[in-house]
């Protein structure tokens, strides 16, 4: 199933800018460095790249050097994952 997800904020500099429209697709095999969407208990739909991945967990990082993020100092389940972003318009 594919998905569209327009982009708020900075975090994810210099890749994804705030307006940007995402594709994504749960189709896909997701593996560390991709980019995907995943819902997030405190922050709702959220758009990092995957950091590690360990069996039904996995861990994301922000592009954007600047910026720090708390969903990236936490392990989330794989069942949160919406899809991974497959193009940009």
């Amino acid at each position: 199933m594919f998905q569209y997800f327009r982009i708020k904020g900075e975090s994810m500099l210099p890749t994804l800018q705030s307006g940007d429209i995402v594709i994504t697709s749960d189709l896909v095999e997701i593996k560390s460095n991709d980019i995907i969407v995943f819902n997030d208990a405190t922050y709702g739909k959220v758009v990092k790249k995957v950091r590690s991945i360990k069996k039904n967990y996995f861990k994301v990082k922000s592009d954007n050097l600047k910026t720090d993020s708390p969903v990236c100092s936490t392990l989330h389940p794989k069942r949160n994952i919406i899809g991974k972003v497959i193009s940009v318009l």
